[in-house]
């Protein structure tokens, strides 16, 4: 679901499946990423809580050395080579202490110290629209700057404070670069190599008509979902404003589509017409060869020709005009010219996403594409510094909208953060920032899950006390017997963060403060009875501001961002279709096309926070994920109707009644769209769509060939009609398997927030 403001193409197919299958969970501990971390962070934090408390005796740096490797070792872990991972913890470990000094500085009043939370609350919790690292380090940053402006402190503690974080930034750096580092990425490249190959052998066996392909099919989407799930537990996802970044997110896409595509062709599979060109068997051995070749380059080989491709495109075109114009010379009924055109438009599409795979391929890895190859539209353009900048300013103008998930989702949580510091300071407690922390643990995106989590952080936080107590007054505040425990209990919490349940992981996190807090100051089981106390305040703060903030939480704002991806889309294809059928559209740059690309952005993160809440039965993930997946490819069918009409120059002037009559047919094509879009924004009910005419389409492409057997002149305008036809018939299925996914949309918008 993009995260920046680069071009995107669909994600799906022409006319994807009604219940695609989605994985939308990861396993528990994909990798051993949690216990590398959890034993990371029992090995590193004792030492450093010994040498403050022992060596250091105590003071401010306490807290924020202890916290600050939670911080960074628990709740940001950075993934990536080790040089990229190193500068990203000494990045955060800089960013981090630059918020300590601001958040001490104020801290030195109540309503100072809420604002301040407010706008670097809001700051951080938006960063995450850009994914990769600034997504990773959300928590912790957000951790670093509650903790200092939660506890007030004059400016002649902030060198002690950004002291202990830098303390722990530069021994967790260390601690993550060489005790058991993950290498995501190279373990994802190898898993999407293995998902090109697969495709590789699925269109060879499409070109050959295999009696395999239903089983190539299944193995070729097998590998495509397991790379998605590996990009899914992948904890640095390359999804950040970066050229390489974005390509490697359109790789995915276009794995995808070349899979839907081929599972569900433009022809009837039972068309006995076929064109037999040599140029077809070329295009579809370089197109193969093209697809093995982002494989070879994906880990560490050749970049794939892709020029051949683009070449053998052309030549295809070129050969299958010559061969309907001598089909039709030849006196060879026009329905079976017109079926072996159909035949091969799989083939040309899919040949055309081989290019675009290739290219973000080769972008991926960062190497610079063959000029000779005319750029994808879905390849990122920019390089360098000034095409990431532009990418950032198109994503914050993207979503610098109240309708945006991303801007209500960092308003919910500066909110909860600015008014649970205001009550924790104005009440005097003692531990104010576990006031924050507590907010932030258990606030979610709708109010439901903020009350299902509130009542289970509470539980696990009385059993993690009753436990811990238990333990604080059996080893009697015992010093060696804390120390004995205390690796113990950071394992096990860190484990628990991100392996085990929330319950199960709030009590392990109690268990953990008991110790840690006894060892710095001791005071037995009592310590847990503040963390309760301070947990509630945070919570009932989450759950007030729950209640008053978008309420419903992502399905109902899912529901209209797609509505508004829909309109825009279908925007861009109408102006598409006119260009292919001979009728005028502006020049230039198309705006459309921008604004479409702003549209998918919103409802992809809209599609994100809707997966993140899992609290609407009345629509499940597979359904939201198909209804993102038709506006993604309507993008494609806009993009190539383009193509058509601008770089080969087929247009319907030299047939403008069977242009006419596709054009009507396209109108009520998109005014059926348009009107699902009217149902997904919640607007009145505006009657039931008219079906858009298969037979009309047809009879136009038919009138058109019949022409041009009569007047060579016709030629060009009649392939326009016949490929807008087949275009629109693709879309006209995808518009009737859309009807239902958008009425449980709807009925899961309109559904109370409380159930």
């Amino acid at each position: 679901m993009g995260a920046s403001g680069t071009d995107i193409a669909s994600t799906e197919t022409p006319a994807p499946s009604r219940r695609p299958t989605l994985s939308v969970t990861a396993p528990a501990d994909p990798g051993f990423a949690a216990l590398r971390r959890a034993a990371r962070a029992a090995i590193v934090i004792p030492p450093v809580l010994a040498f403050d408390t022992l060596v250091l005796h105590g003071g401010q740096n306490v807290i924020f050395a202890v916290f600050g490797c939670f911080a960074l070792l628990v709740m940001s872990d950075f993934g990536g080579q080790r040089p990229a991972r190193a500068l990203a913890y000494l990045a955060a470990t800089l960013v981090g202490a630059l918020l300590v000094a601001i958040g001490t500085l104020a801290s030195a009043s109540a309503g100072l110290a809420a604002a301040a939370m407010f706008v670097v609350g809001l700051a951080i919790a938006f960063s995450r629209v850009f994914g990769g690292y600034l997504a990773a380090a959300q928590t912790g940053m957000l951790l670093s700057f509650v903790i200092a402006v939660s506890i007030p402190a004059s400016a002649s503690a902030i060198p002690a404070r950004v002291g202990g974080w830098m303390m722990a930034g530069l021994i967790s750096t260390l601690a993550d670069v060489f005790l058991w580092p993950r290498f995501e990425r190279v373990r994802l490249r190898k898993q999407t190599a293995k998902a090109c190959l697969a495709v590789a052998n699925l269109v060879e066996a499409m070109r050959a008509n295999d009696p395999a392909l239903p089983r190539l099919i299944e193995t070729a989407r097998q590998a495509e979902r397991a790379t998605r799930d590996a990009y899914t537990a992948t904890a640095k996802r390359p999804a950040g404003p970066t050229r390489r970044d974005r390509a490697f997110v359109q790789l995915l896409t276009e794995l995808q589509r070349t899979v839907d595509i081929i599972e569900r062709p433009f022809h009837h599979p039972r068309v006995s017409m076929r064109p037999c060109i040599a140029e077809g068997d070329h295009l579809a051995a370089v197109t193969v060869s093209a697809l093995r070749g982002s494989a070879d380059v994906l880990t560490g080989g050749t970049p794939p020709d892709l020029r051949a491709v683009d070449e053998a495109r052309d030549a295809h075109r070129a050969a299958l005009d010559r061969w309907a114009a001598e089909q039709l010379r030849a006196g060879r009924p026009v329905d079976e010219v017109l079926d072996g055109l159909d035949v091969d438009h799989t083939l040309r599409v899919v040949g055309y996403i081989a290019i675009a795979l290739g290219t973000n391929a080769v972008i991926a890895v960062g190497r610079h594409p063959d000029d000779a190859v005319s750029l994808p539209v879905t390849a990122p353009r920019l390089e360098g510094v000034r095409g990431t900048a532009i990418r950032v300013v198109r994503t914050v103008r993207t979503h610098l909208e109240p309708t945006s998930t991303v801007m209500q989702n960092g308003l919910r949580v500066a909110v909860g953060l600015a008014l649970a510091v205001l009550v924790a300071r104005m009440l005097g407690l003692s531990h104010a920032f576990w006031v924050v922390l507590g907010t932030l643990q258990v606030l979610r995106s709708t109010a439901l899950g903020t009350g299902r989590t509130t009542v289970e952080a509470l539980i696990g936080n009385v059993i993690g006390v009753v436990i811990g107590g238990v333990f604080a007054i059996l080893a009697g505040n015992h010093p060696l017997v804390m120390w004995a425990a205390l690796p113990i209990a950071i394992f096990v919490a860190a484990y628990a963060a991100t392996a085990v349940g929330f319950a199960a992981s709030q009590a392990a996190f109690t268990i953990n403060l008991i110790v840690i807090f006894n060892l710095i100051s001791p005071a037995g089981w009592r310590v847990g009875l503040v963390r309760i106390e301070d947990l509630a305040v945070g919570a009932a703060i989450s759950v007030v501001v729950g209640l008053l903030l978008w309420p419903h939480g992502a399905r109902r704002e899912f529901a209209r961002s797609v509505a508004g991806f829909y309109h825009a889309a279908f925007a861009y294809v109408d102006r598409s279709f006119d260009r292919v059928l001979g009728f005028p559209a502006p020049a230039g740059p198309d705006p459309a096309r921008r604004s479409v690309i702003q549209a998918a952005e919103r409802a992809g993160e809209a599609f994100d926070a809707f997966l993140n809440e899992r609290s609407a039965p009345s629509l499940d993930p597979q359904t939201a994920g198909f209804l993102l997946a038709a506006g993604n490819h309507a993008i494609l069918a806009g993009d190539l109707l383009d193509v058509i009409a601008t770089r080969l120059g087929y247009q319907a002037n030299g047939c403008p009644e069977g242009a006419r009559s596709a054009r009507a047919q396209v109108r009520i094509l998109l005014n059926g769209f348009s009107r699902l879009a009217d149902r997904l924004a919640l607007e009145k009910e505006n009657g039931d769509i008219e079906p858009v005419s298969q037979r009309a389409l047809r009879a136009a492409a038919l009138d058109c060939l019949r022409r041009w057997r009569n007047d060579d002149s016709a030629g060009r305008g009649a392939l326009a009609v016949v490929m807008a036809g087949e275009w629109a018939q693709n879309l006209a299925r995808l518009e009737d398997d859309l009807k239902e996914p958008v009425a449980q949309a709807v009925h899961a918008a309109r559904t109370p927030w409380w159930r």
